[in-house]
């Protein structure tokens, strides 16, 4: 922590009527202790204690301090000292020494000079009024009503300075006013020009020292600011922390930004954020790269949708359009995790009835011989892939279909190092099967219970019987099911059956979702395959050959 802990100000008056240097003299710590070597020390005049504007300031980058002292001579403009208080903030390596210091009378003394003059009027000349204090008025079309030139060739003194004390709201220090209610074609009500070639200087500029605006541009129904360029940039907003451009309307556009070259680039070097608008490639481009695989490009915060993204629908052909495109990642990242696209929904814990979805995807055929895919997923590459992994509980409402089926399991005998896997059972009906094991009573017979709703459920039934231990000659279906039971007879007495019952569904979305074992392709799948890879033919034969990766 650094600190100045005393201070000497004095004027010493130098020969130049425009010079007076201020000496100033003072001692710095260091965590508690004296300071020594060379500092980067920034003195800033102000007018305020607190906020207020900043008057001038002066960078000195190579201050030598010995045991804590310094001495430095400030050449402040005398045009700042006209009677009112002043104060010195001290900016040392980048950091703000509070509080500010009142600068000591000794200074205004240049406030009595009055050696100079201009024509027969003695300068500075000081004028005070309740009211209008001068006014300039110009009756030519060419004319101009106060006009402000800085002589000097070189020098940061304005031409016209304008200051205003007042604390109140909408407050102007310079107020520029074009009066008829049919204004001209680009009349301004203040106008900056800078007529450098070089790309040096600024045509308007403006500063605030605080967390409010440099420019603050307003308009209830049409453009807040509007920023255009015939071949270089139309708007251009830099921030070393915070926002670089921010634009606000009541009722028209916030920034439009209209440009051959670059609509808008908002550029924060504090972090490395970049946001380009209306390039050749794109209509926003960001960029935010503030820590390494941290930060993000664009953020969006809506009453419904955070971010919108629609592809026009124009066009024909073999074209691509997405509403929105996620790509991550690269063959050099080092990242472990890579979403191209990443959904989260959060239902609220407070009420009951609420759905989330992580991801919603919807689409439309529109035509018979289209095809649509509320979610297409592929994968592709020499390690493990997965065209859709779903780790949790997975519902279909419909009909599954797949060309193979299995499951894969961690190898119950060897589950470190093996997996074991099983092919699914297929049948052209949609079956339930139950099973089980029945003892016989002292007759060879055993009634099987089945559950409660197997006769609403299934229908057309089969059955199925294997003696346990010896064979069993006479062993048969005494009865069918009937009432979710069905017997068994002929067996021997005390003996083991194995039994099997499977049946036919009968339920209403069985019936809704029933399955057409053999059917005609459609015109437009004819010559196509499900999987063309299997018949030896490549993916542009496949009925179902989805978007390219690579588009």
């Amino acid at each position: 922590m650094r600190r100045v802990v005393a201070l000497f100000a004095a004027l010493a008056l130098s020969a130049a009527a425009s010079a007076f240097p201020i000496t100033y003299q003072g001692v710095l710590n260091s965590a508690g202790a004296p300071a020594n070597g060379s500092f980067s020390i920034t003195f800033q005049l102000t007018d305020s204690a607190v906020g207020g504007f900043l008057l001038q300031s002066i960078a000195m980058p190579a201050v030598n301090v010995v045991n804590g002292q310094f001495t430095v001579e400030l050449n402040f403009a005398d045009s700042h000292f006209n009677g009112q208080d002043r104060w010195l903030t001290i900016v040392v390596n980048g950091t703000s020494l509070t509080p500010r210091q009142r600068v000591s009378y000794a200074p205004y003394a240049v406030y009595s000079d009055r050696a100079r003059e201009a024509g027969t009027v003695r300068v500075p000349l000081t004028l005070t009024g309740a009211t209008v204090v001068i006014e300039g008025f110009a009756s030519a079309a060419a004319g101009v009503g106060v006009r402000g030139v800085h002589l000097a060739g070189t020098g940061t003194e304005p031409g016209v300075l304008g200051q205003s004390n007042s604390s109140s709201a909408s407050a102007a220090a310079v107020l520029g006013e074009i009066t008829p209610g049919s204004g001209g074609s680009f009349s301004a009500g203040v106008r900056g020009i800078n007529n450098s070639t070089t790309g040096n200087g600024v045509g308007v500029y403006g500063s605030q020292e605080g967390s409010g605006w440099g420019v603050y541009g307003v308009a209830p129904a049409a453009i807040g600011v509007f920023g255009s360029s015939g071949t270089g940039i139309g708007a251009r907003g830099f921030s070393s922390s915070g926002t670089g451009v921010e634009g606000v309307s009541g009722n028209g556009v916030g920034v439009n930004a209209a440009s051959s070259g670059l609509g808008l680039v908002a550029e924060n070097t504090a972090s490395d954020t970049l946001v380009e608008l209306g390039t050749a490639d794109y209509a926003v481009r960001a960029t935010n790269l503030a820590v390494e695989g941290l930060g993000t490009a664009i953020y969006g915060r809506g009453g419904s949708t955070g971010i919108l993204g629609e592809a026009a629908p124009e066009g024909f052909g073999n074209l691509s359009r997405y509403g929105v495109r996620g790509f991550a990642g690269g063959f050099s990242t080092g990242a472990q995790h890579l979403y191209g696209v990443s959904g989260f929904g959060q239902a609220p814990a407070f009420a009951g009835n609420r759905f989330a979805y992580g991801v919603a995807g919807g689409a439309q055929s529109g035509a018979s011989t289209n095809i649509g895919y509320g979610i297409f997923g592929e994968s592709v590459g020499p390690g493990t892939n997965f065209a859709g992994y779903f780790q949790g509980n997975v519902h279909v409402l419909g009909t599954l279909t797949k060309s193979s089926g299995a499951f894969k399991i961690d190898h119950p005998q060897d589950p470190e190092n093996k997996y074991l896997s099983h092919s699914f059972v297929e049948s052209p009906e949609m079956l339930n099967i139950y099973s089980g094991v029945a003892v016989l009573d002292g007759e060879g017979r055993a009634v099987v219970s089945l559950p409660a709703y197997f006769e609403t459920l299934n229908a057309s039934f089969r059955y199925q019987l294997t003696a346990i231990g010896a064979p069993m000659r006479d062993l048969h279906v005494a009865a069918e099911v009937s009432g979710n039971t069905f017997a068994i007879g002929g067996g021997a007495a005390g003996g083991k059956v194995s039994w099997q019952v499977s049946g036919v569904r009968q339920d209403p979305a069985a019936k809704y979702h029933a399955i057409r074992v053999e059917e005609e392709k459609p015109e437009a799948h004819r010559g196509k395959f499900l999987n063309p890879e299997a018949f030896g033919a490549d993916r542009s034969r496949g009925i179902h050959a989805g978007p390219s990766l690579e588009d």
